[in-house]
């Protein structure tokens, strides 16, 4: 569930995420900064920025999430999950909320509401990769969309037989 660069950043780099965060603590430099001390196994520094990032967006679910992927790194599923529900509060339909959700509920033993919640994000996207592999590693069947009834087309009524045929006309015939 990382959406986070794969690389490894420069001390540089890191400097320069913790300035753009400090300078501005109310805008979106909370993510890059809080996803680079995660990669990099600094939960406690991750958790203060997500912290920060949930307090300056609460209307919004990706700070939620990030909080939520630092406690499940750290195998704290249900203060992951707690966060979790909370994105869903601002964002009922967030894909990757209801994915992750479902993953920590069924992890916890909620297999029905796990399950329950991995099909809602596979509605809010069929075509999304991550969540259609979840779908097939749980095991859990995505319901097949309802045969559509035959529509009939209407019979039409036989047209009446005057009007098959226009009237013949009578010539009168000379003697």
């Amino acid at each position: 569930m990382s959406t986070s660069p794969s690389k490894t950043l420069s001390p540089t780099e890191l400097a320069k995420l913790e300035h753009s965060f400090a300078s501005d603590p109310s805008s979106d430099a909370y993510k890059p900064l809080a996803e680079a001390y995660l990669d990099l196994g600094r939960f406690m520094e991750a958790m203060v920025v997500c912290k920060k990032g949930v307090k300056a967006h609460p209307t919004a679910a990706d700070p939620r999430l990030l909080l939520a992927r630092v406690y499940a790194a750290q195998n704290k599923d249900k203060k992951a999950l707690e966060e979790v529900m909370g994105a869903l509060q601002v964002q009922p339909e967030d894909k990757a909320a209801l994915r992750m959700a479902g993953v920590l509920q069924i992890k916890g033993g909620e297999q029905d509401t796990g399950r329950a919640n991995l099909l809602k994000a596979y509605q809010a996207d069929p075509g999304d990769p991550e969540t259609v592999t979840l779908l097939q590693q749980y095991k859990v069947e995505i319901p097949r969309p309802a045969a559509p009834t035959p529509v009939l087309a209407p019979v039409a009524a036989p047209p009446p037989a005057a009007a098959e045929a226009p009237a013949a006309a009578t010539v009168p015939v000379a003697a």
